[in-house]
Formats: structure tokens, sequence, C-alpha cells
């Protein structure tokens, strides 16, 4: 049994320990599974750990990386970058990918890194470094950033003058790696031949606002081979240089490149195989350059070009082929060119069959034709706005019948007729603005069914087109700055129930009636601006109902009523620059948001039926009308916004902003606010979470008396509930205070608050029991004939008596006054005692009130009293009384008196006197020591006295003023005089080694400072007695004088400007003054023939016929031509007042003309009252006269033809008029002459 079943046996042992192995290895297998768990957990708790406890640096901050919860962005905003500044050893090596760094923009830092400083940042993937003024990056800066893939430095050195940063061949070869480099704005002018070789996974290169000037500068060369590197380079910026020229060579070998941007440079030439291994580009931007032309086979080989930019450039000539193979582009922009229509051929865009967008806006495109476009079946936008389009063919545009935006904007297209458009079926925006179109033919949209956008603005439009009756898609049309004088009720017939927007603004309008707007049932923007509406048919927005915003401004209405009442969709409402005269809320829809009713004539915000609960208005501009006062139901609950300014406002009701929530800006500037209610900006308290609301309120006249005080403390009262707006302007407000001697108008924030007064007749507290009877203190009693004021504390009491006629202190003055001002009256005494129980008064004006004696204990009880006022009075003598009880005076005005004697004792109970004006007195003598008690004394004022020049006085003055230097203020205006009549030395030159003692007075002779001579003296009475007069005097002198050299410069032409005006020869002798009456001439004209023309047709008719007339003799007129020449000249001379010498070249090389001209001037030798009078016709001619003829004209008056006053000159000359009429025979010249004056004026200009 044991030996049969001892297989079975063996089976059953093999399979038992196959078990055991089985689950012993099971268990090891759980056992290494449980290892591998806890493992990756206790990683990734450490690894958590470490994250959360990543510590960085100071100046730095970090961010978890999105992608990453254990990575960290750390950026450091520092000053500069330097070895003192952040060391980059602090931070951590662990989880830091990303470090930006960006440095202050401060001037002329420069910044520095060092070699090895970032070494240790072993995982960083992505470094930028910006704004810090580097110089140089070396080799060893970048050490050991092995798994760098994006490097950005910009360290925008273009703003420090012209320093750039310097690259060596080192520089970035440790950054195997890296994929982005961004070496932008770092006024790099050259780079390093074999800078970039290293770089083989660059990808993205940017190098833009650099110097760079050609390729040979950019790096890419590699000098073992001599060929350029970065293959892989997929996207190259080169934009923002200095480059000239694109060679052949200068990208060729950078095949994997996409994109190339290289605007904003300066290309001019186009190497014609610049591109051609380029063949997986896909963008080319040369935007910006100087391109005048580009070689036909550029673009050739770039056949997966996309997008091509080359606006803004020179371009005049588009070369056969130059866009062949590009049947891939999809943008080409060629937009602020030169390029003519005689450039632009069948063939020129043919094969851009894909292009998409096609920009020839701003070039000088003439006609558009039927071959232009024949090709461009997907193009969808084309631009050919701002050309010198005058014309388009008929089916210009048939092929496009993908394109949905036509720009036409700014050409000189004069009509469109029904094939312009054609087979433009999915056209949606089409622009016509800024054409000469007169007129449209009525089919012209026939074929641009769907066209939604329509702009027809800025042409010549008398009429709305027919032809837009055609577009049932229509949704906006522009209509503005035409000429379009009427709207009728057919213009938008065929109903256009899509029409959103329409805009008519600029155009001739002047009415518009009820059923223009049915057909426009949809809509929503209607603008009638800028015409001459003045008068529109009630209920004609009614066939509107879904309009949303309505612009009238700039019409002539003056009433709306009626007008938009039932428009419950609309939002905002313009009706400013009109003549509205009347405005209530009902006028509005409850719906509106906006409204803008600003520059009419509006005096009240009505609201009849109270809808200020109802009204949605946001915000309100009112500014610029007439309205006088603003309350709480002039404004909706509901606004945010509201401008008040430029109106008349003179009351703002209290609480007018309680119930306003919303509100967030006021503007009441420019009104004319005097006074403010501080309850008129109280509003309901202001959450924390909001900000005040901002008031304008500055430009008004505002007279601050006690009630206005609170204005100027608005911005800091009550922060804690916030119930009052925020004054934005609050120092710009101005305002005039009732009591101010100087400067009424003062800034507000600069008032004092003891400014902000009130008036008062009488006033009584409340806790004052006898004000019904007499002789009751606690009574402020105004005195008779004064004006008094108070605070709103009554803290400031003043009382101003000034210039009343007082001749006594006035009774019943008021004993709580804080000041008082007596000044300008004529109190001759002052009494004992006047001022008793007046202890709160503080400033006493008793100034210029000729007052000649103080009486003792005048000023008892005046306990408080700081300044005192008795300047420019008759005091002579201070006894040493006058003062005594005033322990708290600081001020002490007692210049311009006739004071010569001061007692010792007068100053010293003045303990807390700060300022003493003692100036313009007498004083002759004065003990300087007893200022010595007055320990506070500032400034004290001595000049203009009568100090005595005795030695031993001067002596102690100049010590002690030596000692008090800083206080006196005018020491060196102080000097002394001689027996009180002469002057002497001032007090600071005084030598006392000098000082010589007269034996008989003892007065000081002081050595002239210059000389060394004796100062000689002038009577002192003399000087102020009649030192004025002489002034006066010397300016009388002087303005004699200088008349008298205005009148001999000018004599000339004040006489002739006398005679003109009124008839008067100045300073003429009496051989002139009247004319010999037997004469049978006033004139003998003298000329040569062939000046004959100028005689007739311009002098003699102007002397013959003109006021006064004068009778001429013509040489060549009234002569005989024949005979006795000679003699009849000799005698018409003689029988003639006057000889008038017409001087020209003409007349010098006539032999007849000299004999007349000396014929004349023996006359006028023989004859004292004949004279010569010449006219000169061109003034080079008195360069050519001979010695007679010079002789002849000495003395002569000369007038110049063309001369400014020409005919005053000559008028003057001649003699008097005879007083008759003009002859009878003497043409109306009257139109001729005044041509003539015109032509000789505009030659004197």
């Amino acid at each position: 049994m044991i030996a049969g079943s001892a297989p079975g046996a063996r089976k059953l042992y093999t399979c038992a320990n196959h078990c055991h192995r089985r689950m012993t290895s099971c268990a090891t297998g759980v056992t290494n599974w449980f290892l591998i768990i806890a493992i990756v957990l206790t990683t990734v708790t450490s690894r958590c750990c470490e994250g959360a406890q990543y510590v960085a640096p100071g100046d730095c901050t970090w961010n978890h990386i999105p992608q990453s919860s254990f990575d960290v962005s750390l950026k450091c905003q520092l000053r500069t970058i330097t070895p003192s500044g952040l060391n980059f050893s602090l931070i951590q090596t662990e989880h830091t990918i990303s470090l930006e760094i960006t440095c202050d923009d401060v001037p002329l830092s420069e910044s520095r890194l060092e070699n090895g400083s970032l070494s240790h940042l072993r995982f960083l993937k992505a470094l930028s470094v910006e704004n810090c003024k580097l110089q140089q990056l070396t080799g060893g800066a970048l050490h050991g950033l092995q798994q760098l893939r994006n490097l950005s430095v910009r360290t925008h050195n273009n703003d420090w003058g012209a320093h750039s940063l310097a690259l060596t061949h080192e520089s970035l070869s440790s950054l195997k790696h890296l994929e982005k480099l961004d070496l932008g704005f770092n006024y790099i002018a050259q780079l390093p031949q074999d800078l970039f070789c290293p770089l083989a996974s660059l990808k993205h290169l940017n190098l833009t606002h650099n110097r760079l000037s050609d390729f040979g500068s950019f790096g890419l060369i590699d000098p073992a081979t001599g060929q350029l590197c970065l293959q892989e380079l997929q996207r190259l910026d080169l934009s923002y240089n200095h480059i000239q020229v694109l060679s052949e060579t200068g990208v060729a070998s950078l095949k994997s490149l996409q994109a190339l941007y290289l605007q904003n440079n300066r290309i001019s030439e186009l190497a014609e195989l610049s591109f051609s291994a380029l063949k997986k580009l896909h963008k080319i931007d040369l935007s910006n350059n100087l391109l005048q032309t580009i070689p036909s086979r550029t673009f050739r080989e770039s056949e997966e070009l996309k997008e091509l930019h080359l606006q803004n450039n020179s371009l005049t000539v588009l070369p056969a082929g130059l866009f062949s193979g590009l049947s891939k582009l999809l943008i080409l922009d060629l937009s602020h060119n030169l390029i003519g229509s005689e450039w632009i051929f069948p063939e020129t865009f043919a094969d851009l069959i894909r292009v998409v967008v096609l920009n020839l806006g701003h070039n000088r495109v003439k006609h558009v034709n039927g071959s232009t476009f024949q090709n461009q079946y997907s193009l969808q936008i084309l631009y050919l706005n701002h050309n010198e389009i005058d014309h388009i063919g008929d089916n210009s545009f048939a092929s496009l019948y993908n394109l949905h935006t036509l720009v036409l904007t700014g050409n000189r297209l004069k009509n469109v007729n029904a094939f312009t458009f054609n087979g433009l079926y999915v056209l949606s925006d089409l622009s016509l603005a800024d054409n000469e179109l007169s007129k449209l033919d009525d089919n012209a949209f026939r074929n641009c069914s769907n066209l939604q956008n329509l702009h027809l603005n800025g042409n010549l439009l008398s009429e709305v087109p027919v032809a837009i009756q055609a577009l049932r898609s229509l949704r906006s049309l522009h209509l503005s700055d035409n000429g379009i004088k009427v709207i009728k009720n057919s213009s938008f017939g065929g109903g256009h129930q899509h029409l959103m927007v329409l805009k008519l603004s600029g155009n001739e309008l002047t009415n518009l009636t009820r059923g223009t707007l049915k057909e426009l049932p949809a809509l929503q923007r209607l603008d009638l601006s800028w015409n001459r509406i003045n008068a529109l048919d009630h209920g004609v927005f009614d066939d509107a109902p879904t309009l949303r915003q309505i612009s009238l401004e700039n019409n002539f209405l003056s009433d709306i009523n009626g007008l938009f009442m039932n428009l419950n969709n609309m939002e905002y409402l313009n009706v400013s620059h009109n003549r509205i005269t009347w405005f209530d809320y009902a006028l509005i829809p409850r719906s509106l948001e906006r409204l803008d009713i600003h520059h009419n004539e509006i005096e009240t915000l009505g609201n009849y039926f109270e809808l200020e609960s109802a009204l949605q208005l946001e915000e309100f501009d009112v500014s610029h009308n007439l309205l006088k006062e603003i309350s709480g139901s002039a404004i909706p609950n509901r606004i945010k916004r509201i401008n008040l300014s430029d109106n008349r406002i003179r009351v703002v009701h209290q609480f007018t902003f309680m119930a306003k929530h919303n509100i967030s800006f006021v503007d009441l500037r420019n009104n004319s606010l005097q006074t403010l209610d501080i309850n008129s900006f109280r509003l309901k308290a202001i959450t924390v979470n909001k900000q005040s609301p901002e008031f304008y309120v500055s430009s008004n006249p505002y007279y601050c008396d006690c009630t206005m005080e609170w204005l100027q403390r608005i911005n800091s009262l009550d922060t804690s509930t916030r119930q009052y707006p925020r004054i934005v302007d609050l120092e710009q407000v101005m305002c005039s205070l009732p009591f101010v001697r100087h400067n009424q108008l003062v800034p507000l924030t600069k008032a004092n608050s003891s400014n902000f007064l009130c008036k008062y007749k009488s006033h009584c507290f409340a806790l004052c029991h006898c004000c019904d009877f007499d002789a009751c203190d606690c009574e402020m009693m105004c005195p008779e004939n004064c004006t008094c004021y108070y605070d709103q504390t009554w803290n400031t009491n003043v009382v101003d008596c000034s210039t009343k006629q007082y001749q006594a202190i006035p009774a019943r003055i008021p004993m709580d006054v804080t000041a008082l001002y007596l000044d300008g009256n004529d109190i001759y005494t002052l009494t004992s005692h006047t001022f008793i129980g007046r202890k709160n008064m503080k400033q006493l004006y008793l100034n210029n009130s000729n007052i000649h004696q103080i009486s003792n204990r005048t000023f008892n009880g005046l306990v408080y009293l700081e300044v005192l006022h008795l300047e420019y009075n008759q005091l002579q003598v201070l006894h040493g009384f006058e003062f005594d009880s005033l322990h708290y005076l600081k001020e002490l005005h007692l210049h311009h008196n006739r004071i010569h004697s001061i007692n010792n004792n007068t100053f010293i109970h003045l303990k807390s006197l700060q300022v003493l004006h003692l100036e313009y007195n007498s004083i002759v003598e004065f003990q300087m020591w007893t200022f010595n008690h007055n320990t506070k004394l500032a400034a004290v004022y001595l000049s203009n006295n009568l100090w005595s020049c005795r030695c031993e006085f001067m002596d102690e003055f100049q010590e002690w003023s030596r000692v008090y230097a800083p206080v006196v203020h005018d020491a060196h205006h102080i000097r002394c005089f001689v027996n009180s009549t002469y002057v002497g030395a001032y007090i600071a030159e005084f030598n006392t080694t000098l000082c010589v003692t007269n034996s008989m007075n003892g007065t000081a002779v002081v050595p002239n400072r210059t000389t060394g001579q004796i100062v000689s003296f002038l009577p002192n009475a003399f000087l102020r007695d009649y030192l004025i007069l002489i002034l006066l005097a010397l300016c009388l002198v002087l303005v004699v004088c200088l008349l008298m050299v205005v009148l001999c410069v000018y004599r000339k032409e004040l006489k002739v400007w006398l005679y003109s005006k009124y008839g008067v020869r100045l300073f003429h002798s009496r051989r002139y003054a009247g004319p010999e009456t037997e004469k049978l001439f006033d004139s003998f004209v003298s000329y040569c023939k062939k000046d004959e023309a100028f005689i007739a047709q311009i002098l003699a008719p102007e002397l013959e016929c003109g006021h006064p007339p004068y009778r001429l003799c013509l040489r060549y007129r009234d002569l005989p031509m024949s005979g006795y020449v000679a003699e009849a000249i000799t005698e018409a001379i003689e029988c003639s007042h006057r000889t008038i010498i017409l001087l020209s070249e003409h007349f010098l090389k006539s032999e007849w003309c000299r004999f007349e001209l000396k014929a004349a001037h023996q006359e006028s030798q023989c004859n004292k009252n004949h004279r010569l009078v010449v006219v000169l016709l061109d003034k080079n001619n008195l360069t050519e006269l001979d010695a007679d003829t010079r002789m002849c004209l000495r003395s002569v008056p000369v007038i110049h033809w063309g001369d400014r006053r020409f005919w005053e000159k000559l008028r003057y000359a001649m003699p008097p008029g005879r007083g008759q009429l003009k002859p009878m025979n003497c043409p109306d010249v009257r139109a001729s002459l005044e041509f003539k004056r015109a032509v000789n004026n505009m030659k004197a200009v």
C-alpha cells in the first residue's frame, strides 16, 4: 500500500513543496510592494514638506508652477545686481526651475552678474533678467545652467546713453539645451560671429530693439566652416534694428525658419535670392522699412508663405511675377505705399488664389477693372481705402463671390452704377465714406442683398438714396456729413426690418415728420446731431419703439415735449447744444439711463409728477444752462453722476443728495454759490467697502461767513459714519471773507478759523439775565455806525468802527470784543479807563486817528491784549505809564508819530513784547539798555529818527545795536543828526576811535568813509518839506523833454497829419500863410512828355477834382507847342504859386525839362512866395543828379511817389485852397481816384 502509494506521496510532497515556495514568493512580493509604496510615500511626503518649507531670499517671492506641485517659480525685485546686493547662493537649488530678476528703473546704476553666481541652480529651466543695466555677459555668468531652456536678458541700455550689452563667443557656450533666447532691448550693435553656434536646439531667437546693421554681425557664422549656424531655428525676430540691406546670404541657410520679423528697420534693398532657401517660411514681416522696389523672384521659392506684410514702405512698383507661386498666401498687406494702378496688372495677383485678406489702402490706385482681382475668389476682406480711385469698372468684383468686407473710404468716386458691385452676393460690410458721391444708381446694391453695414458718410448726397431700399438685411446705415435736407416718409420704403443703427448727423435737416421711421421697427440707435432741426412732430419716434439711443445735439430745438415719453426701451438721450428753455422729468421715459442736456437755456429741472424714485437715470449732464437752485426732487434717486457746472445756481437745498444712494460724482463748478449749508451735502451713511462720492465745487463766488467754516474741514468731518462727500478740488476753492483788510479773496484752506465771521447788531447769551436792563455787560450791542462780527463759537468778536469820524471812543463797546478797529477817526485824547472790562480783547487798532495824548491807565483792563496799533498819529511824549498793564502785549506799533521823548520805564512792563515799531519819529536820545527787560523782543525798528550825534550816546547806541544786531532789523538805515537839523553819520559806520568831541556841544564829527574828508551836512528840514515837490518838478521836466524830442523827430509827419485832419498849418511862416489871389494858377506842373500818362491819369485828376480843388497849368496841355515856348514857360511859372516838378529818369535826360527846373528855381529865388515841389517817381533818380540840379533842389520838399500819406504831403506843400467848387468840366473820377489811392497804398506797403 505504501509502495503503491509512493508515487502519489511523492507527487503530494512535490505539490506541497511547490505551494510553500509559491507562498513564500508571494509573501516576499507583497513585502517588496509595501516597501516600494512606503518609499514613494516617504519621497512624496518629503518633497511636499520641502515644497511647503521653500524659503525665498529677501526681495524675492515664489509661486508653485501650475503643472507641478513641487517646482517653484521665483521672482526677485532688486535695485541692481551687485556682489553686495542679493546673494544668489541663498536661492534653493531644489525645486527652483524658473527665476525672474527685475531691477528698478534707476538711471546710471550699473549691474554686474558675477561668474558662477547662478551655477548651483542646476535644475533651472527659465531665466529672465529685466531692466538690469548689464554692460557685459561673460562666459562664466551662466555656467552650470545645463538644463536651461528659456533665457531672456533685456537690459534696456538704450535708456542709459551709449552703453550696450557686450557678449563674448563663450557667453552662451554652456547652454546646450537652450530653445528660446531673447536678447532684445540691449542696444547691441555687433555680436561675435559664432555666438549662437553652440545652441543647436535653439528654436526661437529674439534680437528686437537693438542696433544691428547687417547679417555679418548676428553671430550666426561658424568660423570653422564659414556656414551659418542655427539650422533648427524656426522663429527669428530682428525688428527695430538698423538693417539696411538684406543680402542673398543673410538668412539663406536658416532652412527651418518659419517666421521672420524684419519690420521697423532701414531696409532699402532686397537681394533677389534673399529667401530662396527658406522653403518652410510661413510669415514675413517687412513693414515700416524704406523699400522702393522688390525683385520679382524674391518670394518665388517660399511656396509655404501664408502671411506677407509690406505696409509702410515706399513701394511704387510691383514687378511682374512678384507673387508668383504664392498659392497658399492668406494675408497680403501692401498699405501705405505709393503703388499706382499702372503697376497692377491682371497677372499681378493671379497666383494668390487663397488670399483671404488683401490690403491696398493708402496707395495711389486710380481705377479698378474686372481683371484686377479676377483670380481672388477666396478673398474675404479687401481694403482699397484712401487711394485716388475715381472709377470702378463694371463687374470689377464679380469674381469675389466670397468677399464680405469691402472698404473704399477716402477715394474720389463720383458715381456708382448698377454693375459696380455685381457678384458680391455675400458682401456684408461696405464703406464708401469720404468720396464725392452725389447720387447712387437706384439698382446700385441689387446684387448685394446681404449687405448689413453700409457707410455713405462724408459724401455729397442731397437725399437718402433709393438704392438702399433693396437692402432688406441692412443693420447699420451711415449717412452723416452729406447735404441731405429732407427725409421723406418713403425714404426708407420697402421695410428695413433689421436696421438697428441710423446715423444722419452733419446734414441740413430742419424737420422730421411723423411716419418717417415707420419702416424701421428694429431701430435702436438714431443720430440726428449737427443738423438744423428746429422742430419735430409729436410722436415722431413712436414708430420706432425699440429705440435705445437718440442723439440730437447741436440743433435748434426749443421744445422736446411729446417726443420721447413712449420710448420704453430708451437708455441714452443727447439734446445738448440746443435752445431748450423748459424741462420736466415727465418728458423723458423712465427707462432712460443717460441724459445729456448741456448748453441749453433751462432754468428749472421740473418734476411736477414727483418721479425722482421712478426714474432709472444714472448719468445726467445739465451743465451750461440757467439753473438757479437745486433740490432733492430735481435729481433722480438712482443718479450716479451729475454735472451741474456752469449754471447760475445760488442755492443747494438741505438734504439734496440724502436719498441719492448711488451718487459718486457731482460737479458744481462755475456757478453763483455764495453760501452752503452743511446739510446741503449730507449723504446717507456710506459703507466701508464703498468709496466716498467726489464733489467739485470750486470757481464759485463763496462768501465765507461763520456758516461756511465747515466747508474747510469737510474732508475730515465725521470719518466714522462717512456721511459727507470728498471735495476733490478743495484746494482750488476761493472765497471772500466778511472782514479782511487786505486781499479779501483767499484760498479756503488757507483761511484761519477766526476769519469765518457773521455780522450782528445785538446778541444776548442764554445765561445772561439782564438784557432787558441798561448797563448789562453780558449783552452784545454793536455801537452806532459800527459793524460787528462773530464766529460760530463767539470766540471771535470783531468790532469795526474804522473811519466813522468818531471824536471819542464810542460808548457800549461789547465786553467780549476780541478785536477793535478804531483807525481813521479823529480822537484827540485817549481818556483813562476807556477800555475797562474788555479782558478778551487781543487786537486794538487806533492808528491814523489824530491821537495827541494817552492818559494814565487808558489801557487798563486789557489784560490779554496782544497787538496795539498807534502808528500815524500825533503822539509826542511817552511818559512811562501808558502801557504798564499790558503784560501780554506782543506787537506795539508807534511808527510815524512825532515822538521826541520816551520815558525809560515806558517798555519795562511789556514782558511779552516781540515786535516794536519806533521808526519815523523825532526821537533824539533813549536809554537802549531798558530793552534788556524785554526778553522776548525779536524785532525792533528805529530808523528815520533824529538820533543825536553826541559821541557818548552814539558809543552806547552802537554797543547796544552790536549786541542786539539780530533784533534791530533796520540797523543799516539808522543815522544821527546834528542839532536835529543836519544829517550825520550812519550808526553802523560809527568808529569810536575817530570820534572827536566838540568842546562846545559834544557833537560827533565822523570822517567820510571813502575820501576821508569831513561829511558835509545838508539841512534836513529842507529835504523833508520840499523833497516831493522837487521830485514832481523833475518828473514834469522829464516829460516835457520827452515830448519835445518826439515833436522834433516826427515834426513833419505831425504837420502833415494836422493839416489833413484839421486844415491847420503848424509852425508855418507868414510868407506862406495865404495865397496871392491875383495869381492865375495854383501850380505849374513840369514833366517830361513820356510821363504824361502819370500826370493825366493820376496826379492832375486828384488835384483838380479833389477837395480842395487846385488850378493846374500842365506843360503839354495848357501851353502852346510852337512859337515862343521858353517865354510861355517862364510866364506860366510866374503866374503860379507853386511849381511841381515830376522828377523821373526821362525828366533828367530832357533839356527842356532842365530849363523849366532852372526857371522855376530862379522864380523861387526872386519871389519868396513861390515854392518848388518835387514829386520823385523813383528813389534811385536822386543818385543820378548833376551839380546844377542838386543846387536847384536844395531845401526843396521832395515827395516820393508810393510814400505813405503821399497825397496829404503833396496837398500840404500846395497853397491853401481857393474855396471854389470844382470846375464844371471836371469829370467824375472818384472811382478811378479811389483805385489810384489803393494802388498808391499798396506801393507804400
